[in-house]
């Protein structure tokens, strides 16, 4: 049924008067009359009785009444709805982050938040592999994560991170001879299957600097390992941002070189429309 006909039903039921009715929907009242015999041909029912003082509702026009405004009302909300959509302003963001990201993230979901109120955001934490998985796959509209990445994901760049070493701040550590010091302690590596980014860049890492520590233990994840560090059973290498999340007795040594360092940034798949996404990209953007 076209909607254009309730919407003329409804109008005529409020003038009571073909004249009045067609002033305010802007067409001719041989055309109302056309559409509201249109309808009344479809519902195989008597709207209106037609008089000189103009259009009464017959008893089935006015049972009709009632429900043909609701459904108007939720057309009309549905296409408020449609261009809120379409212009960004409202819908659902699911995003992704990685630990560099931990308190990032959050600040620019709040800041679009004040703008988008009505955008609703669920926001996780992945491994970086499984993150760009996500978004590849379409289950991900956005994730935080270090860079660069490969197509169809494309990026916005925003900060830096770097690798950091972890350990116990009572341990006694040369600084002249860093790694001869740090060799009297037990090395604990990242699982190579739970994080098989992160043990890359640390891997590559290591071997620009020319060190090559046994691993004495490895952790699932970088909470576990700042627990065994906390104990002082070992020490660690992780990005230097998890400093923000971690115990204060831990102490973080950043680390400088070539791969020691990469970028955080914005994460989207590009073979993926959606105007909510482009929306939250310009407000970063636009910051």
């Amino acid at each position: 049924m076209d909607i254009d006909l309730l919407r003329t039903f409804c109008q005529l039921a409020d003038d009571k008067n073909f004249r009045v009715a067609s002033q305010h929907l802007y067409i001719t009242q041989s055309a109302l009359t056309k559409k509201i015999q249109r309808l009344e041909e479809q519902l195989k029912v008597s709207l209106f009785d037609r008089g000189r003082h103009g259009a009464e509702l017959t008893p089935m026009g006015k049972v009709l009444l009632p429900e043909a405004k609701r459904v108007l009302k939720g057309f009309e909300s549905f296409q408020r709805l449609a261009t809120f959509v379409a212009e960004g302003t409202s819908g659902h963001l699911n995003i992704g982050f990685g630990i560099s990201s931990f308190h990032e993230a959050p600040n620019y979901i709040a800041k679009f938040k004040q703008d988008c109120p009505n955008v609703h955001v669920t926001l996780n934490d992945y491994p970086s592999h499984q993150l760009v998985e996500e978004l590849q796959l379409g289950n991900l509209q956005l994730g935080f994560d270090r860079l660069p990445v490969d197509p169809p994901l494309k990026a916005i760049p925003l900060y830096s991170d770097r690798l950091a070493i972890a350990i116990h701040n009572e341990e006694k550590l040369n600084f002249d001879n860093l790694w001869g010091s740090l060799s009297h302690y037990n090395y604990l590596g990242l699982s190579r299957d739970k994080n098989p980014t992160l043990n890359k860049h640390i891997t590559n890492y290591l071997w620009e600097a020319k060190q090559r520590p046994a691993v004495f233990e490895e952790a699932n994840d970088i909470v576990t390992a700042l627990a065994l560090v906390s104990a002082r059973l070992s020490y660690t290498i992780i990005p230097a941002s998890v400093a923000r999340i971690s115990q204060p007795h831990i102490r973080f040594i950043p680390l400088t070189g070539k791969h020691a360092e990469w970028e955080v940034g914005l994460l989207w798949n590009s073979e993926i429309a959606d105007p909510v996404r482009e929306a939250f990209i310009q407000k970063v953007v636009s910051k």
